[in-house]
């Protein structure tokens, strides 16, 4: 004879989260990689199951952890699927009204290379361009930038890779060698032959000369592009 009381195991995994979030301050540097696995395959299972909150408390707490992370992909990759961006924009959100201000970014290479592969590039967009608001306390960091240029390159979505290279050029982060290929070869692909080479010219100059004044350059090179391609 079964008892009516036996917890079940995925009501186990929700009262260890409720315990994470309650002594995160306290042990979270005596956290084991079993713990880290859990807490990974428990955020998705937990939205999944409709109880967004509980999910959006112990993401901040994740993101609060020092490295090495729990692992975000299956989070990301469940986001992806959703059929709308509310969920995301939900936790994103939580994250940044938490009292501690913990730094999305050990979430958004996983979160945006998984729209890029499953999403179109509007919600790619809307995803990445989130870290970019003027109000946010957290910008991306060059790695983030450049998945962003690869990524919008591979889609042929070259506006959007201009609107990521202005705020690469607005936070003074270098383009680099490779992503400036990619930009060239993408732009001569929309036969935009002068807008990439003067293009190329002015991030080709700027991985010699890092000044202020080249990166402003830049930028208003980068808004003026950006018109004309929207004017047309």
């Amino acid at each position: 004879m079964h008892s009516n009381s036996q917890t079940k195991p995925h009501q186990m995994r929700i009262r260890h989260s409720h315990a994470f979030l309650s002594t995160t301050g306290a042990t979270a540097a005596s956290l084991s990689p079993s713990d880290l696995t859990s807490i990974s395959t428990l955020l998705p299972r937990l939205i999944t199951s409709g109880q967004l909150p509980v999910a959006s408390r112990l993401l901040s707490a994740s993101l609060l952890l020092p490295p090495p992370h729990p692992s975000f992909h299956p989070l990301s990759s469940l986001l992806s699927s959703l059929p709308d961006l509310a969920p995301t924009f939900s936790l994103l959100n939580s994250v940044r009204y938490h009292p501690l201000k913990p730094s999305p970014l050990p979430l958004f290479p996983p979160l945006l290379s998984s729209f890029l592969a499953s999403r179109s590039h509007k919600d790619s967009s809307k995803v990445f361009f989130w870290l970019c608001r003027p109000d946010s306390a957290h910008r991306p960091d060059e790695n983030l930038y450049h998945l962003a240029v690869r990524g919008f390159c591979k889609l042929e979505r070259m506006l959007e890779v201009l609107r990521v290279m202005r705020e690469m050029a607005s936070d003074e982060v270098v383009v680099g060698e490779e992503v400036r290929g990619l930009v060239y070869t993408g732009l001569l692909q929309e036969a935009r032959v002068d807008e990439a080479k003067e293009l190329d010219l002015v991030f080709r100059s700027l991985e010699e000369d890092r000044s202020g004044d080249g990166f402003e350059k830049a930028s208003k090179l980068l808004d003026r592009l950006i018109s004309e391609w929207e004017d047309r």
